[in-house]
């Protein structure tokens, strides 16, 4: 890797339920390839849909055999008939194959430190020993789980040794007031102070106008609330639960329903749901779109699931939601969601609680105008802040980012520019 090489950046994420590593992991990808034209970048993922996704220019993905969470700490291959240490095995050559003849100057690993089962670590180690200037950096979502949990699975697999030694930078994709991991996860002072809060990520622009949605859509309320499932692998409750809402209702309500179920949600369990929306000429179901910004854009009022991304999404879009977190295998919903919402900036419903009355009578007083009180804002500046800690990391400088004189559209700036205060 000589100083002239343009520069090249390995994305890796796990991805064995959901859809949240890969889309975080896309949004970075997305950011920095519009800021920075030199950039080259490969993402390795395991999720099961990266095709489903539109990939700018100079993102390239390998896509891992697919497995699925069976039990505590247990996978399986999700399609391939095979032994899952075989595919373990598998999944990790290809990530070291992938690191050996890409010869990234970096690697960003979303979320788990040493990967499934360990499998990013051999390649971490390789990095280290054979290629030293490629600088290795963790990236982390604002909370991971109870800081218990973390610790232990922690202290267990290695990991606080993997903060220590290998990786070069840590950051949060979150501020240090709403959750702090190097003190809730108990960081080393050194480990610590290699770690930078950036900020919340926010979303891309919308594709198309509010009007543009509504249009398509052909309200016939002239309001919408958008129901939202994420991946959906375990979406089915929710949007259940708003379409006995609408069911149970004696007279149409004032509003239009769109549900979006998520691409991996069990077919036969999409199938009963659409066919219950099928019933009501307020309501329009969508197995998935990539263009989620757009529909935020044109609703009135917005019910999720409380994951990273779909929150993060909600607040650019500046939407009124109601979040109706995932409570199991982990609690980072709910830690999000309750933290968020004593921040004015969001409603939560606990799923204990949720009930079609009770979503129906949180939907009809946002519609009317009722509010959380007080709001506290997020600093939605992660994306260009994460870029300069990777530009400051690498050691590259680019051009100014100043506009251009006149009138016309401001060129790609490379944002590998002098990094922000560290925060750690």
């Amino acid at each position: 890797m000589s100083s002239g090489t343009p520069p090249r950046l390995m994305l890796y994420c796990h991805d064995t339920y959901g859809l949240g590593h890969f889309r975080r992991t896309l949004t970075l990808a997305t950011f920095l390839a519009a800021q920075t034209p030199s950039l080259s970048q490969l993402i390795v993922t395991g999720s099961p849909v990266p095709h489903n996704f539109r990939l700018p220019e100079r993102v390239d993905y390998i896509k891992l055999p697919s497995v699925v969470k069976v039990g505590a700490a247990q996978y399986a291959p999700r399609a391939i008939k095979a032994p899952f240490e075989d595919v373990l095995n598998l999944r990790r050559d290809i990530i070291t194959a992938a690191a050996r003849n890409f010869r990234p100057h970096a690697l960003v690993v979303d979320h788990a430190p040493a990967g499934l089962k360990g499998e990013i670590v051999p390649t971490l180690r390789f990095l280290r020993e054979s290629f030293s200037r490629t600088k290795l950096v963790l990236g982390l979502r604002d909370i991971l789980d109870e800081a218990s949990e973390v610790r232990a699975a922690w202290g267990q697999d290695g990991t606080y040794e993997l903060l220590e030694d290998i990786y070069d930078l840590i950051l949060v994709y979150g501020q240090r007031d709403v959750f702090d991991p190097t003190s809730e996860y108990e960081l080393s002072p050194a480990v610590a102070a290699k770690t930078r809060f950036v900020g919340y990520l926010v979303r891309p622009p919308n594709t198309r106008t509010a009007e543009e949605v509504r249009r398509s859509l052909c309200l016939r309320t002239g309001r919408l609330a958008l129901v939202m499932a994420g991946g959906g692998g375990d979406g089915h409750d929710l949007l259940r639960a708003m379409l006995d809402a609408l069911r149970l209702e004696p007279k149409p309500v004032a509003f239009d329903s769109l549900l979006i179920s998520g691409p991996l949600m069990p077919d036969a369990v999409r199938d009963d749901l659409q066919l219950m929306a099928n019933g009501s000429r307020q309501v329009q179901f969508l197995s998935f779109t990539d263009d989620v910004p757009s529909y935020l854009g044109a609703a009135d009022v917005v019910v999720s699931m409380g994951g990273y991304n779909s929150v993060c999404e909600i607040l650019s879009a500046g939407r009124p939601a109601i979040i109706v977190p995932r409570v199991t295998p982990r609690r980072e919903q709910l830690m999000r969601a309750a933290a968020l919402s004593r921040r004015g900036l969001l409603r939560m419903i606990h799923p204990a609680e949720l009930s079609p009355q009770r979503l129906l009578q949180e939907i009809n007083d946002l519609l009317s105008g009722g509010g959380n009180g007080a709001i506290r804002p997020l600093a939605m500046d992660g994306l260009p802040r994460a870029a300069v800690e990777l530009g400051a990391l690498l050691g590259l400088r680019g051009p100014s980012a100043q506009r251009p004189a006149g009138n016309g559209p401001a060129e790609p700036v490379d944002l590998f520019m002098p990094p922000a205060p560290a925060v750690g």
